[in-house]
């Protein structure tokens, strides 16, 4: 199937709270979000309106990241992202939609630019994807 990759640029400011925007051509909005630090791992979620191109669905509601974190820096590759979806129409369950990297940028940068968003898809069994198209 299909894969996407979303630029996204997340702020973590005092008390929790969350600022961030996503790259060009994807029709997702996105809203508030929060952060807490749990031991090791940062975990915080971010409100999106959903989207829904080709096979590659997620549904309204909050996106969920949880990384490794150590101080001030953070695991860069395998990064988890989850949803909180309903099963049976009654049971919730924590379901993984992707991975994540994280890069460090300058604070206070207002030249940050981020790439469009992209597709990918699978070419067989071995598990490589190729680029498909920028949206």
């Amino acid at each position: 199937g299909r894969r996407m990759q979303i630029p996204m640029l997340c702020t973590f400011k005092e008390g929790g709270m969350i600022e961030s925007r996503i790259g060009p051509y994807l029709n997702m909005g996105i809203g508030e979000g929060n952060w807490r630090k749990v031991g090791n791992l940062l975990k915080f979620w971010i409100e999106i309106e959903g989207f829904e191109k080709f096979d590659v669905t997620l549904p309204k509601g909050k996106l969920h990241f949880t990384t490794n974190a150590w101080g001030n820096i953070l695991r860069q590759k395998g990064n988890v992202l989850t949803i909180r979806a309903t099963r049976f129409l009654v049971r919730k369950e924590w379901r993984m939609v992707g991975t994540f990297s994280a890069e460090p940028v300058l604070a206070n940068d207002d030249r940050v630019t981020l790439p469009p968003c992209k597709s990918y898809m699978g070419s067989g069994t071995n598990g490589d994807f190729y680029e498909d198209s920028d949206y």
